[in-house]
């Protein structure tokens, strides 16, 4: 039987849908929203749908395909898999759409779902246009087939290791984060058969928080690059889409310098990349002096897909671990750490390679926690506050206040109940004053949480 309560709106998101299960989302959702989708994509449409390991995703997966086969729709059941895997499995299949069941690197109360297809990048006006869809008439001719797409999968990470010349052995430490990953990482040896491979947390369990950078798994990461010796540590999130690095001292490596060394390796004149605006302004700067075009965009995963694609960019990248790779046609975390595990074998170590790299002085991304409903209404009060001032600011994503030497940032997350904020000089002492006045609108965003 299914039900016809409603769907609750707060589970749209910038790029995605998604809630906590028994809350704001719920299992039969799944039918209501494939039902939608299908019947926005139109008739017969041929759409893929894949699931991550969360202990629910199944069920979701089931109510997903009944609502698809409701309006009709010649369903390709990805199974078990990637977000990269789920994006891939409908160009291989050249389907109209993809539904991926995940909730990315949340916790693992949270589920929902991403939307994938070759013609249309779904973001928030995409995906409420299609669950405004009163969806009531049924088409009776559907298809369901089931398709394994491992093989092809793994083909396209072994091609991102183009080789280069006395080919270094290394050692090197993965975290699956109890992921989908985990099904990947036990084929890694045909695809980096010239290394040594430990893998963690490499079993599939939708209990464990999936998120890499989260301090108790990365400190496992840490402990097993030390206690193996390996010269690197590679951790990837709960839908694989997105990846963290750790050097061989156990230091985690900031991916303002992973985007530079992906831009340094594979740059050519002419070339543009788009950069997410929490990144460092040095990449620009790198980009600008190799002789490509940079492009600043606000975060989140259909807004730089939608610029990448208008702009025919090369190359993107966003502060939270997301590249996007122009031969694909997709972010990818597997796929971005093995192009890195390619460029690590010229260079003695990471640190050799970040030596060469800009130094920056920058925070890390600092998170405030604040109410979910007032994020939003925060970040509007320090915009009219900034104008009542007299100060000029970015408002691509958030604030971002350009200083002469300098900048910062404050945005609203589009995942989870936080304000983000970040921080940047040219030199450190120029990094001292930016963020001792950071501080003070974070101790203001404080006192608006409160009120």
């Amino acid at each position: 039987m299914i039900l016809t309560t409603k769907i609750d709106t707060s589970i749209i998101k910038k790029y995605d849908i998604r809630g906590i299960i028994g809350q704001n989302l719920k299992i039969e959702d799944g039918y209501k929203i494939g039902k939608k989708f299908a019947q926005f994509l139109g008739t017969n449409a041929k759409i893929c749908v894949g699931y991550d390991g969360r202990v629910h995703s199944p069920q979701i997966e089931k109510k997903v395909i009944e609502g698809l086969c409701f309006s009709g729709a010649n369903v390709i059941r990805v199974g078990l898999c990637s977000s990269p895997m789920l994006y891939f499995a409908t160009q291989l299949t050249n389907a109209d759409g993809g539904i991926m069941i995940t909730a990315s690197h949340n916790p693992a109360q949270y589920n929902g779902f991403k939307f994938y297809s070759n013609k249309i990048v779904f973001g928030e006006k995409e995906i409420t246009t299609f669950m405004s869809i009163d969806a009531e008439s049924s088409i009776s001719n559907y298809t369901v087939l089931n398709c394994n797409i491992y093989t092809q999968y793994i083909e396209i990470l072994r091609n991102a290791d183009k080789g280069v010349g006395n080919k270094k052995k290394l050692k090197i430490a993965w975290n699956c984060s109890n992921g989908p990953t985990s099904s990947i990482i036990r084929h890694i040896q045909k695809i980096l058969p010239n290394h040594e491979h430990i893998a963690i947390n490499n079993t599939i369990d939708g209990s464990c928080n999936p998120d890499p950078i989260e301090q108790q798994n990365l400190n496992k990461l840490i402990n097993t690059i030390r206690e193996h010796q390996c010269d690197i540590g590679i951790a990837l999130d709960g839908d694989g889409d997105r990846v963290c690095i750790v050097d061989s001292e156990g230091h985690t490596v900031p991916n303002d310098y992973l985007f530079m060394m992906f831009i340094k390796e594979t740059l050519t004149k002419g070339d543009k990349v788009i950069v997410d605006i929490k990144s460092s302004m040095k990449i620009s700067d790198l980009i600008s002096r190799l002789g490509g075009i940079a492009i600043t965009s606000a975060t989140g995963h259909s807004i730089v897909k939608k610029i990448m694609i208008k702009e025919n960019a090369k190359f993107a990248g966003e502060l939270s671990g997301h590249f996007f790779f122009a031969e694909i046609g997709f972010d990818d975390g597997m796929y971005a750490a093995v192009k890195l595990i390619n460029i690590l074998q010229k260079y003695k170590n990471l640190g050799g390679i970040m030596s060469k790299l800009p130094k920056l002085y920058i925070s890390p991304e600092i998170k405030i926690e604040v109410q979910e409903e007032k994020k939003f209404q925060i970040i509007d009060l320090l915009k009219k506050e900034l104008e009542q001032k007299n100060i000029m600011f970015s408002s691509i994503d958030g604030i971002k206040i350009i200083l002469k030497k300098g900048w910062f940032l404050l945005r609203a997350s589009n995942t989870q109940n936080y304000i983000t904020a970040r921080c940047e000089g040219q030199s450190n002492e120029d990094f001292k004053k930016i963020k001792n006045l950071l501080d003070q609108y974070i101790e203001r965003i404080k006192l608006l949480n409160k009120s």
